[in-house]
């Protein structure tokens, strides 16, 4: 029996709807420089449309993990992601993301076990989810505006889990489909833009 792959996803503008929110956000009355330095801003985010239930989807075909970062200089930022992950999926052993939640600022560290980062930006060392040895792969949310929960990502993933049954090798399989289907996976590094306050 092969054992199920590996999927990480990104919190914030893959699970949560960050960036719609912090752009409008008058910091004027702030006393911090940025909006993601808000003390409790990362605690009543909204999903993306169409996250929550794909999670539930996905868990069936992939072991699923979160890797996030949070901001250095938000303390409360750290346990209000925890707290939104167990709002929407539970903190018990029922949750798809329990015991396998990793906050850091270097997401390269974790892909040395392998399997499908999803991550809507470069930084933080998503893009070098890219390595054939570790059998990793970045896959850049809502670059191909077809991969996002509400379209077509869930039905590419359990194609590319299904297709993994039979190669035993993830990169392989999740290009292989990504190909058959017409789907770019990310963009260039050097050409991704950032929100103004960034």
């Amino acid at each position: 029996m092969v054992v199920k792959p590996k999927l990480f996803l990104d919190m914030d503008n893959v699970l949560v709807d960050t960036l719609s929110i912090l752009n409008v956000i008058d910091m004027q009355a702030e006393k911090v420089a940025k909006p993601d330095q808000i003390p409790g801003i990362f605690r009543d985010l909204p999903p993306m449309v169409g996250a929550v239930e794909a999670v539930q989807s996905l868990a069936e075909n992939y072991e699923l993990h979160i890797l996030s970062t949070a901001p250095w200089k938000n303390a409360s930022a750290w346990q209000d992601k925890l707290l939104w992950l167990a709002q929407y999926f539970g903190d018990d052993k029922k949750s798809p993301f329990y015991k396998r939640v990793t906050l850091t600022h270097d997401k390269s560290l974790a892909h040395g076990v392998g399997g499908i980062l999803i991550d809507d930006r470069p930084y933080h060392g998503a893009s070098q989810w890219n390595d054939e040895a570790t059998d990793s792969l970045w896959l850049q949310y809502g670059y191909d505006n077809r991969l996002v929960w509400s379209e077509q990502l869930v039905t590419y993933l359990d194609a590319v889990a299904q297709a993994y049954k039979t190669s035993g090798t993830l990169r392989v399989s999740a290009e292989t489909v990504a190909i058959k289907k017409g789907y770019q996976l990310f963009g260039k590094n050097d050409r991704f833009e950032k929100a103004h306050w960034e």
